[in-house]
């Protein structure tokens, strides 16, 4: 058993045991149905072991990636700082990794209604340009890297498309309200292309074009790698609405709730470096933000 996995998963449980027994007294603005969520991370982790499955007789990422352990740390540290400094900059603007959470609970809508038109794009714009645009074409212009070897093809389309697309079915339709399915189709694409820029994309390319496969070789081992991509993936996100670090309590539960995202970052990690696309994992971990489309709608149209 990887030892990284196994600590991983240790830490991940201890941080369900601290957020159940606790019962949303610390941070009343984290997703109030705790079960749900839980479950929600089991199913999806289920679909990862799919992926797994389907994907044995390929071999993973770091068994083909030609990139050298010394270009790989340096890439690797550079990254790291450059992500450090976008999320910097996001909090002096007032911005964070998400908007909300996922789906329209209290706590989603409370952070919801904090927002105008004019946050709600300078949102989108900022991580577009910082987290996607930017770092995407300084690989492929000034690295000189090709869209195949920072995994932006999609391999293999009979078999992946098919996954893609049950997958995100099945996230979608476990978070969408039925206000979801009043909106006009003009207003859900209106919420894909807002999340495309804001969120979709700008994980897709740090996370995992760029952060996942790294990782992956200087750990020498995809599981190993997809863990740390996970904890990087966690630290993204350490600005979210919910959190508080006011006191011991808060931090502590605030970190459990980060464990979460890690948790997340690990299944994205998993199904980049198995399948060799970083294109997958927006359709089995991302589309339950897509049930976030009424108050992107709202927002949007609002006369402010």
């Amino acid at each position: 058993m990887n030892r990284y996995l196994t600590g991983f998963a240790f830490v991940w449980v201890l941080s369900w045991v601290a957020i159940l027994a606790d019962n949303g007294q610390t941070l009343p603005h984290a997703p109030p149905d705790r079960l749900r969520f839980l479950f929600g991370e089991l199913f999806t982790g289920a679909t990862v072991l799919v992926l797994i499955a389907i994907a044995r007789r390929r071999p993973p990422v770091d068994h083909q990636n030609s990139l050298g352990i010394r270009a790989a740390r340096r890439e690797t540290i550079g990254l790291l700082l450059y992500l450090a400094v976008v999320l910097a900059v996001a909090a002096a603007l007032g911005l964070r990794a998400h908007v909300a959470s996922v789906g329209l609970n209290p706590g989603t809508l409370h952070a919801w209604r904090q927002q105008t038109r004019a946050s709600l794009l300078l949102w989108a714009g900022y991580f577009f340009a910082a987290g996607a645009l930017a770092p995407l074409l300084f690989f492929l212009l000034a690295r000189r890297y090709s869209l195949r070897s920072l995994l932006l093809t999609f391999p293999q389309p009979k078999k992946w498309v098919p996954y893609s697309l049950i997958t995100a079915a099945l996230g979608l339709s476990a978070f969408a309200a039925p206000e979801f399915f009043r909106l006009p189709l003009g207003a859900h694409a209106l919420a894909l292309a807002v999340f495309s820029l804001g969120t979709f994309l700008p994980v897709m390319v740090l996370t995992q074009c760029l952060l996942a496969p790294r990782l992956a070789i200087l750990a020498r081992s995809w599981v190993s790698g997809s863990v740390l991509a996970g904890l990087a993936y966690g630290a993204y996100h350490c600005t979210e609405f919910y959190f508080a670090w006011a006191t011991p309590g808060e931090a502590a539960l605030s970190l459990a709730w980060m464990l979460q995202f890690a948790y997340f970052g690990v299944l994205k990690a998993v199904t980049t470096l198995r399948t060799g696309s970083a294109w997958i994992h927006i359709f089995n971990t991302h589309m339950p933000h897509l049930a976030e489309a009424p108050e992107v709608f709202r927002v949007l149209s609002s006369p402010r």
